[in-house]
């Protein structure tokens, strides 16, 4: 696709002249031949997705030319879990091709579902394109953990989008670590009432990679909670986009909704742009955002460094000390090791 596109728009445009309300790009090697995933589950979990239609007819993606494209080129599966039940899938995406693929979970009421996303792969020039929607149904829990070790030779494309019920509890973290350019976008409705979501995601940046990253939590439940965190570091002519927005919507009352992000900048050729938005339709509601980029505490730096450590190993220690705490919520060793030293070798 090599049409110019506009990628992770911003619900409500705001200062124009500074050019932050969107990121303008491609979509690279959209007609190559692709590979496939592999899903691992129980037998009856996962079925091909016949349907096409959006769970949400009017959700964008980080474009809607890219979704659609995505839908009409790529594998499509839907993962179902029963009322009650509990189940863990493995997704393995290996990127030795484009990737294209949807992941489609309708959880049933009071069922538990844990994901985990391994993506690898060294191809070059294409891209890794992925779009999931969850349908969470009353008071079920959902952790959905996403590693991202893939080649910075590739574009990663993310499309997601989630829905909750009443008391429904999701958790999603994400370490971004690989791709060349990585475009993100969350859109989260919290239609239940006292549901919840929190989600975290880690990045470290390194020569000329960039990471766009769009969340947009809809709060239309009473008393319904959301919790965004993004941390990372960025080094060498890297950059990351930060745009996070909170929205209460009419009937939202008692809601609660947070975002943070955080940067560490240890050059300073990088470049962090962070928006913080939020919108309201709603009284008796609490929403918080902050946003931090800043070099390296000299403090910090000077303790390790007297302790005998190099300037150079000090560095290392603040960054992987920032990043692992995310890491280690992964729950799967080898994993978590494979991210620990991808973060050392860009470190």
């Amino acid at each position: 696709m090599s049409e110019n596109l506009l990628f992770n728009v911003l619900p409500r445009p705001t200062f124009r002249w500074l050019h932050v309300n969107h990121t303008q790009g491609q979509v690279l090697g959209a007609t190559d031949e692709r590979a496939n995933v592999v899903i691992n589950a129980n037998a009856g979990v996962v079925t091909p997705l016949i349907n096409t239609e959006l769970v949400k007819a009017t959700f964008p993606g980080v474009n809607p030319t890219a979704l659609q494209n995505l839908i009409s080129t790529g594998e499509a599966h839907l993962i179902t879990v029963p009322a009650n039940g509990k189940e863990v899938v493995i997704i393995e995406v290996n990127a030795a091709k484009r990737i294209a693929s949807r992941f489609q979970f309708h959880v049933g009421d009071r069922a538990e579902l844990e994901v985990l996303i391994l993506m690898t792969g060294d191809a070059k020039d294409t891209s890794v394109e992925t779009f999931t929607e969850f349908i969470i149904g009353e008071e079920a829990n959902v952790v959905v953990k996403k590693v991202n070790l893939i080649s910075e030779e590739l574009q990663q494309i993310e499309h997601r989008y989630t829905k909750l019920a009443d008391r429904a509890n999701v958790e999603f973290i994400n370490i971004e670590i690989g791709g060349k350019e990585n475009i993100l976008h969350f859109e989260q409705d919290l239609a239940g009432e006292e549901c919840e979501l929190i989600h975290d995601l880690a990045y470290l940046g390194d020569k000329e990679q960039k990471f766009d990253i769009s969340m947009l939590m809809s709060h239309g439940g009473k008393k319904s909670k959301s919790d965004i965190h993004t941390l990372g570091a960025l080094s060498d002519v890297s950059k990351k986009s930060f745009r996070g927005t909170l929205d209460f919507l009419h009937g939202a009352t008692g809601s609660e909704g947070a975002e943070e992000d955080t940067c560490l900048l240890l050059d300073p050729t990088v470049k962090s742009v962070s928006l913080p938005l939020l919108l309201c339709k709603e009284d008796n509601v609490v929403g918080n955002h902050a946003a931090s980029a800043g070099q390296l505490d000299k403090t910090k730096l000077f303790y390790l460094m007297s302790r005998g450590f190099s300037e150079a190993e000090a560095k290392h220690i603040i960054v992987e000390s920032m990043i692992r705490p995310i890491i280690d919520r992964i729950g799967n060793e080898d994993i978590e090791e494979a991210a620990l030293t991808a973060v050392r070798n860009k470190i």
